[in-house]
């Protein structure tokens, strides 16, 4: 069975920024830094070993994501950033992902819609994971090419690049939700395949959902967890 491609917009990663903003993230998630503390980009270099220019770049994308505030010859400041917050960031996801479905509705090809539910079906059926939500991430990438928005493409690659680095910093707590999210997704791709644009939005929103409460109750139990040396 063929595998969907997803090539129209290829966002341009930095890896250096990508280890900074993961190792921000992960700090305000493990609670290292809570609202008001300061970062400076020197403390930034020398934490992470990198250049200057990944780290104001990071910071940019963080303080464009709203988990910083960066003040003239302050450095940034950190938001504060929990549960509810992550919440938030769902909310802006499904805003976007949600208007997204719609507009893919009769966009996407039958081999690559055909593709995904055959993905989805086995991880239901055998009560198998996505590792990397590697599937769960082609799926959404796939919608969101599929709107023919560029913009909108682009803000739920962001979303979706902060989403990913959440679970990979909560790590392998997957409580079954592979299951329970290639049922979700079972039903977004379904109505996509009939063309059922409002459908398809709200089984996606309804997803979103589901997936903000199992984020925010995820990191809710890495908090309550003592931390380690």
């Amino acid at each position: 069975m063929p595998t969907p491609r997803s090539s129209q917009f290829v966002p341009v990663r930095s890896g250096g920024k990508r280890l900074v903003v993961r190792g921000l993230l992960a700090g305000l998630l493990r609670g290292e830094w809570e609202g008001g503390m300061r970062l400076t980009e020197a403390e930034a270099v020398a934490r992470f070993g990198v250049s200057r220019t990944p780290v104001r770049e990071a910071l940019l994308e963080l303080q464009g994501l709203g988990f910083v505030e960066l003040r003239r010859n302050c450095g940034a400041i950190f938001l504060p950033f929990g549960p509810e917050e992550l919440r938030e960031v769902y909310a802006v996801r499904c805003l976007l992902e949600v208007e997204a479905t719609r507009l893919a509705a009769g966009k996407i090809g039958p081999q690559s819609l055909d593709a995904l539910l055959g993905v989805f079906t086995r991880i239901r059926e055998s009560g198998g994971i996505d590792p990397e939500w590697e599937h769960d991430r082609l799926l959404h990438r796939v919608i969101a090419e599929a709107s023919g928005n560029r913009r909108l493409y682009a803000e739920i690659s962001r979303y979706g690049d902060v989403v990913q680095t959440v679970r990979e910093i909560v790590g392998g707590q997957d409580y079954g939700i592979h299951e329970t999210t290639a049922d979700e997704h079972l039903d977004i791709l379904a109505a996509l395949a009939r063309f059922d644009a409002e459908s398809a939005a709200e089984a996606m929103k309804k997803h979103l959902s589901q997936a903000s409460d199992s984020a925010a109750e995820a990191v809710g139990r890495m908090r309550s967890m003592p931390a380690h040396d």
